[in-house]
């Protein structure tokens, strides 16, 4: 039965082989030689394969699908490779020199930060000496607030100076992985500029057609502050063309609480929603001969341009190649396709053509979540039926709902790390209501010209999203309404994976051996967790925490802390959240805890904590200048708040293993301490530089 499904889906084949071989690559790089060499091994059998006799190739016909996996696997892995724009001859970093000047084009509106704007621009020449030189890439751009700044848009030209660093990423334990994030979107480096490091050039870099998609889309976001306003305008961006720059950040967070962020982040739902509309409205297109080939080309071209008008996001580029082939098979070639073949054929295309998308979240979810619909949604619905024609509906939507759930809950709880107990009212609420906003948005955009009943329409969209707003909110702060915390680590997905898959395959083939398989995952899921339990048990680490102007510092013993630094951290929730909660959750501390076992010496500005075997020593003002008859021996001296020390001075007091700076003092001091230890040969961390500091006792 399953090598006869394979046959009918050979795409579920080729997906699981490239999807291999791109992770090799994405963890495990490997030279292009050995790759190619390795190729070519699986090739050559091919070849050798085809001059055998009928006879023998059809009995040894394992050996050539073995062969044609491990070719794809090697592709997948090349795709990588070659797909790194760091290994073009272009890329700007590597034909950069100190003076140059680079031409980019914004490529991204203005994120507002508190001190900042944040955006990302791309590279397209780099000026030398009045020459031109063609280069490429991305760079991620910080610009100083000023009027400017505020006044940049999407294909505007900058002449800027080269002064790039490469992406910061804050290396808390457990903190969202920025750094990872922004490679996989192929951005290496970051530029910090102040009002007089760039000037604006006459003339904007954009071609007809992204012309035109930004035109359309300033027309949509005008059109929707204009007639809905509020914050209820971000919202209807984000439902209508995925423009996410002004949700308001509050109501991001109760949409998330309550796992309805779908709601709000595009995706197929959305252009299910606008597949089924146009179906509706091309029923009507009168039968001819060719009737049916262009009422498919007139689909297809509707929903690549939504697509591009929302940006590309994965969600909406699987959703979009899959429509596509499922109105190739319909109009054009009067055929249904086996789902699960088209699914892995839409998967296929798209990472061939960026095969980092495997590691994108939005790409795995929205796989995850189809995938499980198909499995589970017919079954799960056949459970309960009703002849009520509004109860049948009622559970129809909540079987869907949940169906969605079954393949997503793991991966969900492994970067999410909670668990929204009334995610299902939260969508059989939102979801009517989202599909009549947006249907009601698309109706208020035709109708932008026509004054009085564009308003009348936008002050209903108002109304309806208010309610929805509330609503959401209320579910949100329910009683338990959210489970957090929850520590997921890859190995216990894995094994909830393997847990789900017998459950599945004992429920929907009544083969008994799924309950043994579910068992066994249950099992090893355990294991996992007894393994993690006993190292928690004998956990001993430091981590000085990279928080931009404070300073914290935990000892971990076990499942007690100790730690020191500047209060405000521990009491202030924003702070703790982003910073120290992740580290808490990874490390198994459950409970907000702050103690304090530093001994402070005789003189201020400096304060000892205790590490066991080892010392820490705080330094965060100016010292009195003592010589002492012996040094002071410490493991790590740390460096905090912009001390007026010299490191000089610090040798002649202390014997120092490690020096540590923080991320509470300038870089300016940073970049003075750093050059002392090189003069000195001292070894040093820069918290700043390199994340936070994490050592094992």
């Amino acid at each position: 039965m399953f090598v006869a499904f394979l046959k009918r889906a050979p795409f579920l084949r080729l997906i699981l082989s490239l999807s291999v071989g791109i992770s090799i690559q994405l963890y495990m790089p490997f030279n292009p030689l050995i790759l190619l060499t390795a190729a070519g091994l699986p090739g050559m059998v091919l070849l050798g394969f085809q001059k055998l006799s009928f006879r023998f190739r059809y009995q040894y016909d394992w050996v050539r699908g073995i062969a044609l996996q491990l070719l794809i696997v090697c592709c997948g892995s090349l795709l990588v490779y070659q797909s790194d724009i760091r290994r073009s001859s272009c890329y700007f970093e590597s034909l950069a020199r100190p003076g140059d000047l680079l031409l980019v084009m914004v490529n991204e509106p203005l994120q507002q930060r508190p001190r900042s704007y944040k955006t990302v621009v791309e590279v397209r020449d780099i000026i030398r000496d009045r020459t031109r030189i063609p280069a490429k890439g991305k760079l991620l751009v910080y610009l100083t607030k000023d009027s400017a700044a505020a006044g940049l848009r999407d294909g505007d030209r900058l002449l800027i100076q080269v002064q790039t660093t490469p992406v910061q990423h804050s290396g808390n334990p457990g903190a969202f992985d920025y750094r990872s994030y922004c490679a996989s979107q192929q951005i290496y480096r970051q530029a910090f500029l102040r009002s007089a490091g760039w000037r604006l050039l006459p003339g904007r870099d954009e071609n007809a057609v992204i012309r035109c998609i930004s035109r359309c889309r300033e027309y949509c976001l005008h059109t929707l502050q204009q007639y809905i306003g509020g914050r209820e305008a971000g919202l209807a961006a984000a439902l209508l063309i995925g423009y996410r720059y002004d949700l308001d950040r509050e109501m991001v967070q109760e949409y998330t609480n309550t796992g309805i962020v779908h709601i709000i982040a595009i995706s197929g739902m959305h252009l299910a929603l606008i597949y089924g509309g146009l179906l509706w409205i091309l029923r009507w297109w009168p039968k001819h001969r060719f009737s049916e080939g262009g009422k498919g080309c007139l689909i297809i071209l509707l929903l690549w341009a939504f697509t591009l008008l929302t940006g590309g996001a994965a969600s909406v580029l699987r959703a979009t190649v899959m429509f596509t082939f499922i109105t190739v098979g319909k109009f054009m070639l009067n055929r249904y396709t086996n789902i699960y073949n088209t699914l892995a054929a839409s998967a296929f295309l798209l990472l061939c053509y960026e095969p980092r998308l495997l590691v994108d979240v939005g790409f795995q979810l929205s796989y995850l979540a189809v995938l499980s619909i198909v499995i589970c949604y017919r079954r799960t619905y056949y459970l309960l039926q009703s002849s009520n024609r509004w109860l049948d509906k009622l559970w129809d939507m909540t079987a869907l709902t949940l169906a969605a759930q079954v393949l997503t809950l793991p991966v969900c709880l492994y970067y999410f790390h909670q668990f929204p107990v009334f995610f299902l009212p939260a969508n059989m609420l939102t979801v009517p209501l989202s599909t009549i906003v947006l249907y009601g948005e698309i109706l208020l955009l035709i109708l932008g010209r026509i004054p009085v009943l564009a308003q009348g329409t936008g002050w209903a969209l108002q109304m309806i999203m208010q309610w929805m707003n509330k609503a959401v909110s209320w579910i949100g702060h329910l009683p338990g309404a959210l489970i957090a915390d929850i520590s997921m680590h890859p190995v216990s997905m894995i094994c909830l994976y393997i847990c789900i898959t017998g459950l599945l395959i004992w429920w929907l083939h009544r083969w008994r051996q799924g309950l043994l398989v579910a068992l066994t995952g249950a099992a090893f899921w355990s294991i996992a967790l007894m393994s993690l339990q006993i190292n928690e048990q004998y956990q001993h680490k430091m981590v000085v925490y990279n928080i931009p102007g404070h300073t914290w510092v935990d000892v971990i013993r076990a499942h007690r802390l100790t730690n020191a630094g500047d209060k405000e951290v521990m009491s202030n929730d924003s702070l703790y959240n982003r910073y120290l909660r992740p580290a808490y959750v990874l490390y198994g501390m459950k409970q907000r805890l702050c103690t304090n076992d530093v001994v402070k010496p005789a003189f201020a500005g400096l304060q000892v904590l205790s590490l066991g075997q080892k010392r820490l020593v705080i330094i965060d003002s100016i010292l009195p200048w003592v010589i002492p008859q012996k040094k002071f021996r410490t493991d790590y001296l740390l460096l905090s708040h912009n001390p007026r020390v010299d490191i000089r001075q610090l040798e002649k007091m202390f014997e120092v293993g490690c020096y540590i700076f923080d991320a509470s003092s300038r870089l300016r001091n940073i970049q003075q301490w750093k050059s002392d230890c090189y003069v000195l040969t001292l070894r040093f961390f820069s918290v700043p530089d390199q994340g936070a500091y994490v050592v094992n006792f």
